[in-house]
């Protein structure tokens, strides 16, 4: 195992440069540099996620990083990647993320690589602007409150899990603005039961789900799980009716 010159990953550079234009760093990939350098003003929100297995990296693993920032209320404003994997997988993972990059505006700006003979993997850490005056925390569900989905599962191919992200991220950044959330979180780690539970322990409220839920309580799912009052619900429903995001209530906190 040994770590590769700068010059002969002249071809990871030339790939991602492009990335560059959507947010016009200080100093970004095209300056291959030891870090990279944003403009910002405001509260950054932060969070880093994996190493994923290389199947979910050709799916969507940007995506999958990205929801903890937008779920609390933040807009990406860009990722730092660090790959380990033999070159050929490597380069099927980060062409990859560059077309979730693209498609999600959210660039690369730099990372680190190790070229291995071992199970390929990626970690992925997202930076965004909080574009709300508080982030919306997972523990303050309230008793009353309407639990509810938003979202379709982002499931499928790449081709198809891009335009259900986008949906789902741009309706809760219109929301996140409008409606006053109590909680939410990503549906990740186990699925909506094992989030639910997490939920349940740190709000010290209980989850009365319905009996017919609309999808595998035991699955990832990768849309956002919210609790709010009534009135908020309201409001929720007219925002996601009108960009065509799915929003199914499947329950009441106790």
């Amino acid at each position: 195992m040994r770590a590769r010159r700068a010059d002969e990953l002249g071809w990871m550079r030339d790939l991602l440069s492009p990335l560059d234009e959507i947010l016009n760093p200080v100093m970004g990939v095209r300056d291959w540099d030891d870090a990279a350098c944003v403009e910002f003003k405001g509260r950054l929100i932060v969070s880093a996620d994996g190493p994923y297995a290389k199947r979910l990296v050709l799916k969507s693993a940007l995506i999958h990083a990205a929801g903890d920032v937008v779920v609390k209320g933040g807009t990406p404003l860009f990722a730092l990647d660090t790959m380990i994997g033999p070159e050929e997988d490597v380069l099927e993972m980060i062409t990859a993320l560059k077309a979730q990059a693209e498609a999600m505006m959210i660039p690369l700006v730099g990372g680190n690589t190790l070229f291995d003979d071992v199970e390929p993997r990626c970690s992925i850490t997202v930076a965004g602007r909080l574009v709300c005056n508080e982030p919306v925390r997972d523990n303050g569900a309230e008793e009353g409150d309407a639990i509810v989905l938003v979202g379709e599962p982002i499931w499928g191919g790449m081709e198809e899990r891009i335009p259900k992200a986008k949906t789902l991220f741009d309706t809760w950044l219109q929301a996140i603005t409008e409606v006053d959330f109590h909680a939410a979180k990503d549906v990740t780690k186990g699925g909506l039961r094992a989030v639910v539970r997490e939920m349940e322990w740190k709000s010290g409220r209980k989850f009365k789900l319905e009996d017919n839920l609309p999808y595998p309580s035991g699955r990832n799912l990768d849309n956002f799980i919210a609790t709010l009052t009534e009135h908020e619900q309201a409001k929720l429903e007219k925002i996601c009716a009108k960009n065509g995001c799915r929003l199914a209530r499947i329950g009441r906190v106790e």
